[in-house]
C-alpha cells in the first residue's frame, strides 16, 4: 500500500511541476508568492520529494488556475467526472 502511495504522490508532485514550468516559467518565487507558502517549501517538494499536505495542493492549484478535471485525465473503466 505504501508503495501506491508513493507513486501517487511522485505523479501528482510531477505535474504539479509540470504545470508551474509552463504558467511560471521556473521563477519559484513568484509561483510560492501566487500559492501563499514559501519559497523553501516549493524548492523542497521539486528537488528533495518531500510530501504535501492537501491544504498545499489545494494552494498551489489555485495559482496554477487548475482543477482536479484539468489535471486528472479519464481513467478507462471507472467512473469519470462530467465534461464541464
Amino acid at each position: 500500500m505504501q508503495q501506491q502511495l508513493d507513486k501517487i504522490k511522485d505523479e501528482v508532485t510531477k505535474r504539479v511541476y509540470k504545470l508551474f514550468m509552463a504558467k511560471f516559467a521556473g521563477n519559484k518565487l513568484q509561483f510560492a508568492k501566487a500559492a501563499g507558502c514559501d519559497e523553501k517549501t516549493l524548492r523542497l517538494l521539486f528537488e528533495q520529494g518531500q510530501g504535501m499536505t492537501l491544504n498545499l495542493l489545494f494552494k498551489l492549484a489555485y495559482a496554477l488556475d487548475v482543477y482536479s478535471v484539468d489535471v486528472d485525465p479519464p481513467i478507462p473503466g471507472q467512473c469519470n467526472p462530467p465534461s464541464w
